[in-house]
């Protein structure tokens, strides 16, 4: 890899990028979780009536849906800190992009295919001599 120029890399590693289309990332997902949590509120407040009991049951259904979309609204940020390229990117979109930081680093580009060692295996047990 010495024999390559800065510059080789660096082109080689933009024309890498252009396959790259970036996910949708924690902050959209969790966003579809805090609409739900406004939706919810909503329904509660259409609902609302004189009985108390009723109420009361709207209220702690509210409350247990907005506990769970605190606690998984922080558990997807907290990902997200830890791990900031799994939570921009999913899938294929993720290894194209470790694929280009390898070629960034000057490092040959990974293989299409894992490698696996054939060790034998059933298939030539089963040979006759």
């Amino acid at each position: 890899m010495a024999d390559r120029s800065p510059d080789e890399i660096l082109a080689s590693a933009i024309e890498s990028s252009r396959n790259i289309k970036f996910g949708r990332g924690v902050v959209s997902k969790t966003s579809y979780v805090a609409a739900l949590v406004v939706a919810v509120w909503l329904m509660i407040a259409w609902r609302w009536t004189d009985n108390i009991a009723a109420d009361t049951g709207l209220m702690v259904a509210g409350l247990v849906v907005t506990g769970f979309a605190v606690w998984y609204i922080k558990a997807s940020q907290s990902f997200a800190e830890h791990n900031p390229s799994l939570a921009l990117l999913e899938g294929a979109e993720l290894l194209e992009w470790q694929r280009q930081e390898m070629v960034a680093k000057g490092l040959p580009p990974m293989p299409n295919a894992p490698l696996i060692e054939d060790r034998g295996g059933p298939a030539r047990e089963k040979e006759v001599p």
